[in-house]
C-alpha cells in the first residue's frame, strides 16, 4: 500500500475537491444524500467556502499518481450521543477498489475523530452496498437500529451504524 497516500483538503483545493466529489456522485448516484445535479451548479467559491469551513474534514486517497477516493467527518452536534462524530461521503474509485484505500479513509477519519475528542463515530450507509458494511464491520461499526430513505433518492433505504471509540 506504500502508493496510496492519505491527503487532507485545505483551502485552495476547491477545484479539486470538486472533481473527485462530482466522480463520486456520477459514479455511484445512490450511495450519497446529496445529487450530481446539486453539486454541479455549485460555484468555484461555493467549493471553497466548504473547504474554508474546516469542518467536515475531507481526506483523499491518492493512488499512483491520481486521486482515487474521498471521505469527510464532522463533530455532530446534532446527534442524540454528546461526543459524536460522523462520517460522510465516503467513496473509492472503481479502478483502485480492492486495494485497501476505503480501509485507508475510515482509519484517517477515525484518527481525526479521535484527536477532535469523539467518543464515538456514526454515519449511514446504503443498505444494498455490501462491500461498505463489510468495510465498517470491519473497523468495528455496527448497525444502531435507525433506518431511513435516503434523501436523494427515497427509494433507496440506508442505516445508521455506529462506532465506540476506545
Amino acid at each position: 500500500m506504500s502508493d496510496v497516500v492519505i491527503d487532507r483538503l485545505t483551502v485552495g483545493e476547491g477545484r479539486r475537491f470538486r472533481e473527485i466529489r462530482l466522480r463520486a456522485l456520477a459514479e455511484s448516484p445512490h450511495a450519497f444524500a446529496s445529487t450530481y445535479a446539486k453539486e454541479a451548479a455549485m460555484s468555484d467559491a461555493e467549493w471553497e467556502a466548504r473547504l474554508a469551513e474546516g469542518t467536515p474534514a475531507r481526506y483523499v486517497a491518492v493512488a499512483d499518481g491520481a486521486d482515487a477516493g474521498l471521505v469527510g467527518i464532522f463533530m455532530d452536534e446534532r446527534d442524540e450521543v454528546p461526543g459524536t462524530a460522523h462520517l460522510i461521503a465516503m467513496w473509492v474509485d472503481p479502478a483502485h477498489r480492492g486495494r485497501g484505500i476505503g480501509s485507508l479513509l475510515v482509519d484517517e477519519a477515525l484518527a481525526w475523530a479521535r484527536a477532535a475528542g469523539a467518543r464515538r463515530v456514526g454515519l449511514w450507509v446504503v443498505d444494498a452496498n455490501d462491500p461498505a458494511f463489510a468495510l465498517y464491520r470491519s473497523k468495528g461499526f455496527a448497525p444502531s437500529g435507525r433506518t431511513m430513505a435516503l434523501p436523494s433518492d427515497p427509494g433507496v433505504t440506508e442505516t445508521h451504524c455506529v462506532l465506540t471509540l476506545d
